[in-house]
């Protein structure tokens, strides 16, 4: 047979092969936006297409190198996924946290700078979201995907009391308290409440201990909202 067919043949294959490997690995890896990803993601993603590609049409690289390069980065996706759920520093490290770029209709500088926000951004980012002036705006936060999560005031939202000439209350953060049974002690002291207060109020739920709370959030009225691990209700698989 012609050795240019071989070839042809050759680089055909191994495309077949890696799009197959890249199809097991997406469906093994979850179903994750590119927006979603954090940043180690998505450079483990670059990496992963750059090996699948060089197996495509490289033929000095043998077939199973270029699998073995493919899974081995992609357990690494595997392994900080699980270590992500398993403890809140490390989530921190891999993924990051949220940043609050407006609190309470305020630009807070200081984030800004962190987060390498300029002005403009911001008022881009709120325009996208609806928002044409940042007085209408009562809180703005950084996701850890990159996108921007904007808080509408009461009076500016949709179908707003305002339009009815009905007075509103001002809207806060819910403040995070429990994650994964841990207590956020610091998170705690902010919106002054102390562990003692958490743990009647989680008696009052009939919650014996903080580790078994998935997420335990204080509303902006006072109120605690309790997640326990281990109760999720019977999915409704209705979209299949």
């Amino acid at each position: 047979m012609d050795d240019n067919i071989i070839g042809i043949l050759d680089i055909v294959l191994r495309s077949i092969l890696s799009v197959l490997v890249l199809f097991l690995l997406t469906h093994l890896l979850g179903k994750k936006q590119l927006s979603q990803l954090s940043f180690f993601d998505y450079t483990i993603g670059i990496s992963i297409g750059s090996i699948a590609a060089a197996l495509a049409i490289d033929d000095e690289i043998p077939y199973q190198h270029g699998v073995l390069g493919i899974l081995i980065y992609g357990s690494f996706v595997l392994l900080s996924s699980y270590l992500s759920r398993k403890s809140i520093r490390t989530r921190k490290l891999l993924c990051g946290v949220p940043t609050i770029l407006i609190q309470n209709g305020k630009l807070i500088e200081e984030n800004l700078r962190k987060a390498r926000f300029h002005i403009n951004e911001v008022l881009e980012e709120c325009r996208n979201k609806g928002a044409f002036s940042i007085s209408d705006v009562e809180n703005a936060i950084l996701e850890t995907s990159g996108q921007v999560s904007v808080q509408l005031k009461a009076q500016k939202q949709p179908l707003t009391p305002e339009d009815m000439n009905i007075s509103t209350s001002v809207k806060g953060i819910a403040a995070n308290l429990i994650i994964d049974g841990v207590v956020l002690t610091k998170h705690l002291s902010l919106v002054n409440r102390d562990e003692k207060w958490l743990k009647d109020e989680l008696k009052k739920q009939n919650v014996n201990s903080p580790q078994e709370v998935l997420l335990g959030s204080l509303d902006y009225d006072g109120t605690l909202h309790i997640d326990l691990k281990n109760s999720d209700p019977v999915p409704l698989d209705v979209l299949e």
